[in-house]
């Protein structure tokens, strides 16, 4: 049986998380499309969910390179949303980790990181653009100011959103690092 379930997640740890208990429940995820889930039955803790971030779009040829490479090693390509592709693989095949090294994991969150200040900063300027039509609605006295404050509440709220996804990911990496040297 199939089913589709909408669901929003902005780390992609808790989402890789949700979907091996999804998995450990019975359910595999089949593919994914802007927040939509589709499943189907399968045996409970049947596949090992790992989702990562590709450097480059998937029909890249070194993204392409790559999933073929993922699929030679016994891990089946699930599905993929821009960058974000979604693998899986049978769990009787024992563990399945993609980054077995702390540098990999490094790049992989500062990937991460980058796209949350880029979007961070590109709705923190769409925010500020709009300060000055606020402004000149509440000289203007209109009553039609909801129409401008609002938008830029929301823009606002999350340029803050994806600064702190920013930040989050920032410290994950330092405590990488740090824990590099440690190592060495």
């Amino acid at each position: 049986m199939k089913a589709k379930i909408w669901k929003t997640f902005w780390d992609h740890e808790k989402e890789e998380k949700w979907l091996n208990e999804m998995a450990a429940k019975g359910f595999a995820m089949t593919g994914y499309s802007w927040c939509c889930y589709t499943f189907e039955d399968c045996a409970p803790s049947e596949y090992i969910y790992r989702i990562e971030m590709l450097e480059h779009n998937v029909n890249h040829p070194e993204s392409r390179k790559y999933i073929q490479f993922m699929e030679e090693n016994c891990v089946e390509h699930v599905d993929t949303y821009y960058t974000w592709a979604y693998f899986r693989k049978k769990a009787t095949d024992g563990t399945f980790k993609i980054y077995s090294d702390l540098d990999s994991r490094i790049k992989h969150y500062q990937r991460i990181s980058n796209l949350w200040l880029v979007l961070g900063y590109v709705e923190l300027s769409v925010s500020f653009s709009l300060i000055g039509s606020v402004v000149s609605t509440l000289e203007n006295g209109s009553r039609y100011m909801f129409v401008n404050v609002v938008p830029l509440g929301m823009l606002f709220s999350m340029s803050i959103m994806f600064l702190g996804l920013w930040w989050r990911y920032t410290k994950k990496i330092k405590h990488l690092k740090r824990e590099r040297e440690v190592q060495e």
